[in-house]
């Protein structure tokens, strides 16, 4: 009887401790085999994916509306997103799955980007995440844009706005050839650094120019003094005695050596870097998720 009320504890510790991985329920567009999938085109796909319920009916419809004009018009992968459970993966990772489980690639290199915002309590936060070809379009100056642009209205809570914004910012974006318009030539001057896991090209280059100029410096050091050394040693010193002898002893005597300073105050204050007009914080950074890689960029709110 022991044994069996044993084995009986045993199973109900089990069962509680695999508890909470079965009760994660993933969304409904995530495939049931995830190591078996592949990239696919998907069709008629819904533009506007309102997990959060944030918006009413008319601002649903008008999003929509302006999603079905863009993606037709141009032909591209691109996808809005609310949600307040990331189940278990980072924003980052959400997103670009939402992207690549829901088929949402376009052309040969199944392009695609959403734009996806987060009420998670435990990470509130706005993400522009691509996939495949469309890596390369949304650089982290890029996403830097559009984190200004979105920046105020969502913190105000005008979310409904700042997804228009969004929309007419990828809209311009490649009827421009995928370069940023002249139009945001303000806040492309603005961008000064971001965060990268994957590192940056432009970072790659600027340590390249200081490691040449610090080379470059020392050879001159080195060349100078060796040209110094040997002009000393062509010189001839002409006084036999040392300079104390020129000193008449009984007329100067020194019988206070303290040394004060008066009226002297030296403050420093930190240069404060400027990190944009509304919040800063900017992030972005590749990786890979379930469905393949990414590359996302946002802040917190």
């Amino acid at each position: 009887m022991k044994k069996i009320l044993c084995v009986l504890c045993a199973l109900c510790l089990a069962t509680l401790f695999f508890l909470p991985v079965f009760a994660q329920t993933m969304p409904d567009w995530y495939p049931e085999d995830v190591t078996g999938f592949t990239d696919f085109h998907g069709e008629n796909l819904p533009r506007v994916v309102d997990g959060a319920d944030i918006f009413t009916d008319e601002q649903e419809a008008e999003l929509n509306r302006r999603m079905t004009e863009v993606t037709e018009e141009l032909g591209i992968g691109y996808a809005l997103l609310t949600g307040d459970d990331n189940c278990g993966l980072s924003p980052e990772e959400y997103s670009s799955d939402f992207l690549h489980f829901g088929g949402y690639g376009v052309g040969d290199g199944y392009g695609a980007v959403v734009f996806y915002l987060c009420f998670d309590p435990s990470n509130r936060c706005w993400r522009t995440t691509s996939i495949n070809s469309y890596e390369s379009v949304f650089t982290a100056q890029v996403t830097y844009v559009i984190d200004e642009l979105v920046d105020a209205d969502i913190r105000a809570g005008r979310y409904y706005e700042a997804f228009l914004t969004h929309i007419d910012f990828v809209e311009e974006l490649f009827l421009n050839g995928c370069v940023l318009p002249d139009t945001y030539d303000s806040y492309v001057s603005d961008y000064e650094y971001y965060i990268s896991d994957s590192g940056s090209s432009e970072d790659s280059a600027s340590d390249n120019v200081i490691t040449s100029l610090i080379v470059a410096v020392i050879i001159g050091a080195i060349v100078g003094g060796m040209h110094l050394s040997s002009c000393k040693k062509a010189m001839r010193v002409v006084a036999p005695v040392s300079a104390r002898e020129y000193l008449d002893k009984d007329s100067f005597v020194l019988r206070d050596k303290n040394t004060y300073y008066l009226y002297s105050t030296v403050t420093k204050t930190a240069k404060q870097k400027s990190s944009g007009s509304s919040g800063g914080g900017s992030s972005y950074s590749s990786g890979s998720s379930s469905g393949g890689s990414y590359s996302s960029g946002g802040r917190s709110f």
